[in-house]
């Protein structure tokens, strides 16, 4: 009797350690982001039950002109999620998908969650606004907690932590506009397009800019009218995209250091081992840094 009972609970052990529970067995959901930016913002919310694959991870890469590879075609064909910009920022992305259509795959598109988001020039450089990165993070939040029922709390729970950093991103934009009130600037791209919208700043010669942004060449006039702004010092802060140069914005970039007018590298995707809310700070940082510099 006593040899059963043993026997009867050494099966039931067995059982329990060497059969794997459905927990066990579950595969981390995949995930492809087009662009770090919103890579990031993905390993927030899912942490250790998604698999986050950003394709443009590189700062130094050009979203423009970025070519897609049969590895990249890999990913997105077994991806349960993507997410892109959209406003034709990643159009290789949205071909991408439209070319391999999959029935169970859900698509988070940033720049078409909200439109009333979107500033009436359709600048595309939609991240550097922290309410669509809230959106975005909302909605991940949703479709991880309908495939992933038994971590919903802990999904929900990452999207308080990732509301609160934007809040603090808030908070320290709030306080960056208060002691630079109203301020004139320029750059070689429309990169920050959202972030001055937020600090209620002006941007002057966005006509060049989106000229450059589009591989447009730039007239002479407006180029000209570029270049008083630099020189008569009508703006007080150059942005200018750390990605995408070439001999036209560099002799742009000298003309505003030897006029006299800070400059500021911004880039279109988070740099490697940083995240959405700590990126967006050390921007501001630098515009503060610059602005103090200036004075």
């Amino acid at each position: 009797m006593k040899l059963q009972t043993f026997l009867s609970g050494l099966a039931t052990f067995l059982i329990l350690v060497v059969a794997p529970s459905h927990a066990a067995q579950a595969e981390p959901i995949a995930i492809v982001a087009a662009e770090s930016t919103y890579g990031v913002i993905a390993q927030a919310i899912g942490g250790t039950q998604v698999k986050v694959d950003s394709i443009i991870n590189n700062p130094n890469v050009d979203p423009h002109s970025f070519e897609v590879t049969p590895a990249v075609a890999r990913k997105v064909a077994k991806a349960q999620i993507v997410l892109l910009n959209g406003i034709g920022y990643d159009d290789w992305m949205s071909k991408l998908l439209a070319a391999n259509p999959a029935p169970h795959r859900q698509v988070i598109v940033a720049a078409e969650l909200d439109p009333t988001l979107i500033m009436p020039d359709r600048n595309p450089h939609v991240f550097y606004d922290p309410l669509v990165a809230l959106k975005v993070a909302v909605k991940l939040t949703q479709l991880l907690q309908q495939a992933d029922p038994t971590h919903r709390e802990v999904f929900a729970a990452r999207l308080r932590q990732f509301e609160a950093q934007l809040d603090r991103l808030t908070a320290a934009q709030t306080a960056l506009a208060k002691r630079h009130p109203g301020l004139k600037v320029t750059a070689t791209e429309p990169v920050v397009g959202y972030l001055l919208r937020q600090l209620g700043w002006t941007s002057l010669g966005e006509k060049f800019q989106f000229d450059v942004m589009n591989d447009t060449e730039p007239s002479p006039a407006e180029v000209a009218r570029y270049e008083d702004n630099l020189r008569e010092h009508k703006v007080a802060l150059l942005f200018y995209n750390r990605q995408v140069t070439d001999p036209l914005t560099d002799r742009l970039r000298e003309l505003a250091r030897r006029s006299g007018v800070p400059v500021v590298g911004v880039d279109e995707f988070v740099p490697p081992n940083t995240g959405y809310v700590p990126w967006q700070m050390q921007t501001l940082s630098a515009i503060e840094q610059a602005l103090g510099k200036a004075h």
